[in-house]
């Protein structure tokens, strides 16, 4: 095996700048598995309590496909570090192909999300109502979602207060001869008696907006974001796949020669 001349190792195709640019696709390709695991939990701790409401699981694939990329860019990013500073051709075209799986997954991830976020509306007028009348105090998650929602929005009831008197809730609390007429997260205040009998719900006592409207930005502003940073993100991997390839057929090169 013949020494390679060095003046044939210089230029924007060296060996040496191959191996810089990769050091510094892979730090940008750490911070951004670090964004996808951060808006990931982030989602999970801080707006999956909202999954109960939600007919169709679409918001909920977005948050573990988000974790699992973050998971697996972590993991790919070592090796990506030793393929690059070992000069290991096999490593590198491994980690080719995993570029690619990660940005097909980005990609779904963030078409995902846009395309639940034009349907969030939609989809929240017709059922959110009916699932909050028909499993209110009877489904635990249900309910916990529910009086959180509530609590957190200071609001009642989809449309307004006047949905509770139709849930299965305030009938089987008829039956039951009790008074409660809305759950006490519908109070302004946790103190306020204000859910027993008709003439106490007053809107000094009970927040009379709907939720319907502050759900619905909630979890629009959710998915846009989870979008554009799946979509914006995925445009780093093809730099990535383009320059692992470039490596690894110079490395080739270089031992055949």
């Amino acid at each position: 095996m013949q020494h390679k001349n060095r003046r044939d190792d210089a230029g924007c195709c060296s060996r040496i700048f191959l191996k810089s640019i990769m050091v510094v696709f892979n730090t940008f390709f750490w911070i951004s598995g670090a964004a996808f695991l951060f808006l990931g939990l982030a989602s999970l701790f801080l707006r999956h309590q909202y999954v109960p409401l939600l007919e169709t699981p679409l918001f909920a694939l977005t948050t573990y496909l988000f974790i699992g990329t973050g998971g697996l860019i972590t993991i790919l990013g070592a090796v990506g570090c030793v393929g690059t500073l070992q000069e290991i051709r096999g490593c590198l075209i491994f980690y080719a192909f995993m570029l690619m799986a990660v940005f097909m997954m980005e990609t779904c991830v963030g078409v995902l999300a846009y395309m639940y976020e034009g349907a969030v509306h939609e989809e929240l007028a017709r059922n959110l109502n009916v699932t909050i009348n028909n499993n209110y105090h009877f489904d635990r998650e249900v309910t916990k979602a529910v009086d959180h929602m509530q609590t957190s929005f200071k609001c009642c009831g989809t449309s307004g207060i006047g949905d509770w008197q139709y849930s299965r809730w305030v009938q089987h609390n008829i039956k039951q001869n009790h008074s409660d007429l809305v759950p006490s997260s519908c109070c302004i205040s946790p103190n306020t008696s204000c859910v027993q009998g008709l003439l106490d719900l007053h809107p000094s006592n009970v927040h009379t907006d709907g939720c319907l409207e502050h759900l619905e930005s909630f979890v629009r502003l959710h998915l846009i974001i989870v979008g554009g940073v799946g979509l914006g993100l995925s445009i780093l991997q093809l730099f990535g796949i383009i320059f692992s390839c470039c490596l690894a057929a110079k490395v080739k090169d270089d031992v055949s020669i």
